[in-house]
């Protein structure tokens, strides 16, 4: 599945997609404020969805408009599988890896890199910190 946020005459309300991904994996593609997405997008996309509004607003910003529909779809799922949201595939030492990546993209890499000489290890190559 491969919808997008966009507003146009065939756009989907949010809450009428039918988000189960049936064990597939899921691509939502959000645009900008200004131009929302490309015409190259709009024609690969299954779908185009917009978030409903009242009020004088026109349009929510890409940061709202992102975390609205992440809440919807994770609101969408349940812990049964269905929804667009399932439960990770990530084996144990790639989540920890991804998850030590994060913390470590915090700090610069010269601080990262002698907080492992500090505590003695020795700084993992496949975390390629840019």
């Amino acid at each position: 599945p491969f919808p997008g946020a966009d507003v146009n005459p065939e756009s989907k309300d949010i809450r009428q997609v039918d988000w189960d991904a049936s064990g597939k994996k899921i691509c939502i593609v959000m645009g900008n404020e200004e131009n929302g997405i490309s015409q190259s997008v709009r024609d690969m996309a299954d779908e185009s969805f917009y978030l409903p509004m009242v009020g004088f607003a026109e349009s929510f910003n890409l940061s709202a408009a992102t975390a609205i529909t992440c809440a919807h779809l994770s609101a969408s799922s349940d812990g049964d599988g269905k929804g667009p949201l399932r439960q990770g595939d990530l084996s144990e030492k790639e989540y920890k890896t991804l998850l030590l990546k994060g913390y470590l993209n915090t700090v610069n890499q010269k601080t990262a890199r002698a907080l492992f000489r500090k505590n003695g290890l020795e700084f993992p190559k496949e975390l390629n910190l840019s």
